[in-house]
């Protein structure tokens, strides 16, 4: 009987440190993420909420952003990367123009955006989810799926503002 004892209670504190352990998933996206701050990425929790009524695309979507800024040519330039350029979404809406299968537009860029979009696409190693560009700063949300690399990451923001 003291035997029984001994296990229920070397079992409820191994079960104890073993709830505490991170997963494998949880891992990943902590050594992912801590990567891509390194490489000069923003990475923070984002809730992007479209405009239904302009877009069609419906449904807001949280993830984990992740922005690259150019640095200031100069002090008067806008901080922020100026006003938006074009904004891309993996959801269902009324403009898809030019743009790989599953990709929407919510603010429309133009056809030379989407080429240069799609070209790069490959580059990227994962799923992308939203993509805002402005003149000097990137934004995208990805599904961060598991192969995924913050330096692709960094190299697809950055091949998006060169000309």
């Amino acid at each position: 009987m003291i035997w029984l004892v001994i296990a229920a209670v070397v079992m409820a504190i191994m079960g104890s440190v073993f709830w505490l352990k991170p997963s494998a998933r949880d891992t990943r996206l902590a050594e992912l993420r801590f990567n891509a701050i390194r490489a000069g990425l923003q990475v923070r929790q984002y809730t992007f909420k479209p405009d239904a009524a302009k877009t069609g695309v419906r449904d807001d979507l949280t993830a984990t952003s992740y922005t690259w800024l150019q640095q200031n040519r100069s002090q008067h330039e806008d901080a922020a990367g100026g006003d938006l350029k074009y904004r891309v979404v993996r959801q269902p809406a009324w403009d898809q123009e030019g743009l790989a299968d599953g990709l929407s537009w919510h603010d429309k860029g133009t056809q030379a955006d989407a080429d240069k979009l799609n070209a790069l696409l490959p580059t990227l190693g994962d799923e992308l989810l939203m993509l805002e560009v402005y003149p000097r700063r990137v934004c995208m949300m990805t599904a961060e799926k598991q192969g995924s690399s913050a330096d692709n990451y960094l190299r697809f923001l950055q091949a998006l503002l060169t000309d």
